[in-house]
């Protein structure tokens, strides 16, 4: 049913990370998917303030990140997982259904909140995912 699944993370947030990843290691396993990890490094919406940002920080935080995806895959995922990730910039919400749009993803998993925004039901990139995305979305709630 289920054959490319793509799961935002945010790897500042490691509980929501760590809280997605026992349903998305069933779900790929359960139908012999590929999972898609992609994290979206947010844009600061003005171009002036990218100006004061060090020459390479843009590269750099995308390398970072990349390492630190891969230093996760290789911690808690079983090795013989079709695994993919992507490391991006711009709006989380256009920038993951633009990624879930282009793999031909049939599942998107996004976790629920931030153990701070508990008074919300959905943190607004999620809500923006659920809203918008052409595939279905599956949201897990941290306990």
């Amino acid at each position: 049913m289920f054959r490319n699944i793509v799961i935002p993370i945010d790897l500042a947030d490691k509980q929501s990370v760590k809280a997605i990843l026992p349903v998305a290691i069933n779900f790929v396993q359960a139908f012999n998917a590929t999972l898609n990890f992609v994290h979206i490094i947010p844009d600061f919406g003005m171009k002036v303030i990218e100006d004061y940002l060090p020459k390479n920080w843009s590269k750099d935080q995308k390398k970072k990140y990349e390492e630190q995806i891969q230093a996760l895959i290789q911690q808690y995922l079983p090795h013989d997982m079709k695994v993919n990730f992507r490391v991006d910039r711009g709006a989380v919400y256009d920038e993951v259904i633009q990624y879930a749009n282009e793999i031909k993803a049939d599942l998107i998993i996004v976790s629920a909140v931030r153990p701070q925004l508990r008074d919300y039901m959905l943190g607004p990139n999620a809500s923006k995912i659920v809203r918008h995305a052409s595939v279905s979305v599956l949201v897990v709630r941290e306990d």
